[in-house]
């Protein structure tokens, strides 16, 4: 199986109609059916300041990692808030209720990873 190339570009396809998601928008760059084979997702997830958030939810089948590129937000993971800032990782295990709120005036921009990829 050979490797692939993504990269965001002006045109690549933003998904805006995210469940439990508000002012967010996201890209797929890996998935199994970009990527057939993956036993990942990778996404670029942007949220925007003043209205970005997401509210509580589960991921039942698969862990969550989020890498944050830009901007800052706070998140909870079951009963644990944490402070995100560019450079930052969390980890949320499958099974776990979290959410995000955006701080601040700029965009969070975070790269989103599933493991193991849900069904598309």
């Amino acid at each position: 199986m050979a490797g692939k190339l993504c990269r965001v570009t002006k045109e690549s396809p933003w998904i805006t109609e995210i469940p439990n998601h508000e002012g967010y928008r996201l890209t797929p760059m890996i998935n199994t059916k970009l990527c057939p084979g993956a036993q990942i997702e990778f996404y670029v997830g942007e949220f925007q300041p003043g209205i970005g958030r997401a509210v509580d939810h589960i991921h039942d089948g698969e862990d969550n990692v989020f890498y944050v590129l830009s901007g800052r937000a706070t998140a909870r993971v079951g009963d644990d808030i944490y402070s995100l800032e560019p450079g930052d990782a969390l980890w949320v295990p499958k099974g776990e209720v979290h959410n995000f709120d955006v701080i601040g005036g700029e965009t969070f921009r975070v790269i989103a990873i599933f493991s193991p990829p849900r069904a598309i």
